[in-house]
């Protein structure tokens, strides 16, 4: 059930990527004197704190994937405050959380502090994300009579 649905929501966010094909941050900063806003200033040595994806901004494939697993398991177990942790291999840490929700805010924040994304591109993923998790999970996981 949760590769359907983390499946789906990520062929939706890559549409909108390919369709939007929006620049990230890391470019957005080094090249803002080609903007077209006089009030923007370029800053060409600027570098986000973590690896940019050589793939557009808009949406966030992260926000889109947590966001449909997170409301699958939320209707999976009824409910939203089970606590969960995360491991990072790129860090070497483990965070923990008390729900599904506040483990989903901090993967939007984590790619905004990163500058990865621009919050839009978060924000939507996660609309993305939630909307496809409900329509699959209302049409194709229905209890057997």
């Amino acid at each position: 059930m949760i590769d359907i649905v983390n499946v789906d929501a990520l062929i939706a966010c890559y549409n909108e990527k390919k369709y939007w094909n929006f620049w990230r941050p890391v470019t957005a900063v080094q090249e803002a004197d080609l903007d077209g806003n006089p009030a923007t200033t370029a800053d060409p040595a600027w570098m986000p704190l973590l690896v940019t994806p050589p793939f557009p901004d808009y949406t966030s494939g992260h926000t889109c994937s947590f966001s449909a697993l997170a409301l699958t398991w939320q209707r999976f177990f009824g409910r939203d405050d089970i606590t969960m942790s995360a491991y990072s291999a790129d860090s070497g840490t483990t965070r923990s959380f008390d729900s599904f929700s506040s483990a989903l805010a901090e993967v939007v924040e984590a790619r905004i502090w990163g500058g990865v994304h621009f919050r839009t591109a978060d924000e939507q993923g996660v609309r993305i994300g939630t909307g496809t998790a409900r329509y699959v999970l209302a049409r194709e996981f229905r209890p057997r009579h």
